[in-house]
């Protein structure tokens, strides 16, 4: 109406709307919401995002990953960046394309590792896996789906109940929860370690209500802790990935499984849970019931707390053999063994 098609309206051009002066923009904001000319609301996500990983960062100081509060409260603030995230869905989700879904989900990946309490280098299909946090775009198209069915009920003259309101969003849930089972693409590159684990009793894990992640669990989950391949691969502060008790890969399910050097361990889970040859096999159990997932829990916390005491041990004699190298003297014959040295196997 002011400027052509593929071109910005001229500088300082207003529109007087009763004495009151009106910028003529590429843009406006209206309820919330910044609407653009050919309604592909790519202005909109650029200006939310950058206030969504902002309040998540707030929120990460209040949510640390070792003696923070529990999964409950967790789960009460990503419902809030949620609830900011989608707002106006409805309006929006036709607009989903591929640089508006990705600016979604880099901060629903912040707010994912944040919930499971892991590192920052777990990927968002990983992270939203372990969280049961549908990714948004899936989610929005549910609260579209829920609202039409709403204005076609009302434009027939009916008016839906809140039981059949619930009974629609829940049917729309299952359905967003099949989808997104489907939905990953290559996940061997994209945290399919944990992917394959959660994906078969994906929406048991969703509708998970009191158990809940640790820190330590999150590691035996993801791969991503303290673990030789992690810390070659990713930190690159160890020469070798290798286990320095049996020499195989150190990774997440070489300790679960395999590493003799946690067999105790093992066998005290295994009494709880059955078997475990596979990580899907443990995540299966956990889901079953409550003792079972203690006894996870308490498996990964027991054999963690262990690895982290040996990786500080390895780090202060390391520090103390460069120290003296530096001195030029030779380094003391041994160092002091931390609190967890009873535990270690000979």
């Amino acid at each position: 109406m002011f400027h052509r098609e593929f071109r910005n309206p001229p500088a300082d051009l207003t529109v007087s709307v009763q004495g009151v002066a009106i910028r003529v923009g590429p843009q406006m904001k209206y309820l919330g919401l910044v609407l653009d000319g050919k309604w592909l609301f790519k202005a909109h996500f650029e200006q939310l995002v950058p206030k969504l990983v902002k309040s998540a960062g707030a929120l990460s100081r209040l949510l640390p990953n070792v003696g923070g509060p529990g999964g409950a409260t967790r789960k009460l603030y990503s419902g809030i960046l949620r609830s900011m995230a989608l707002y106006g869905a409805p309006v929006w989700s036709t607009a989903l394309h591929r640089h508006n879904r990705t600016l979604l989900h880099r901060a629903q990946q912040v707010l994912a590792v944040r919930t499971i309490q892991g590192y920052r280098t777990v990927s968002r299909t990983a992270a939203t896996h372990l969280a049961g946090d549908p990714p948004w775009h899936l989610q929005a198209n549910v609260l579209t789906k829920v609202r039409r069915t709403r204005q076609d009920a009302l434009a027939r003259g009916l008016t839906l109940c809140q039981v059949e309101i619930e009974a629609i969003r829940k049917r729309e849930t299952a359905s967003m929860i099949a989808v997104w089972s489907q939905e990953v693409d290559n996940p061997a590159a994209y945290g399919g370690y944990t992917v394959d684990a959660v994906r078969p009793q994906l929406t048991e894990w969703v509708n998970r209500t009191s158990d809940t992640l640790t820190f330590r669990t999150t590691q035996i989950l993801t791969g991503h802790g303290c673990f030789n391949k992690y810390l070659y691969r990713i930190v690159g502060c160890l020469p070798s990935p290798d286990c320095r008790q049996c020499g195989a890969p150190d990774t997440a399910l070489h300790t679960l499984i395999e590493c003799a050097a946690w067999a105790p361990q093992r066998f005290e889970l295994e009494a709880h849970v059955g078997p475990v040859d596979l990580l899907c096999d443990l995540v299966k159990a956990m889901l079953q019931s409550g003792d079972n997932w203690g006894a996870a829990v308490t498996f990964c916390e027991t054999v963690m707390l262990l690895k982290e005491a040996a990786e500080r041990n390895r780090e202060r004699s390391a520090a103390a053999r460069a120290n003296a190298s530096s001195r030029g003297r030779r380094p003391s014959p041994g160092t002091r063994r931390g609190r967890y040295a009873h535990y270690f196997p000979p």
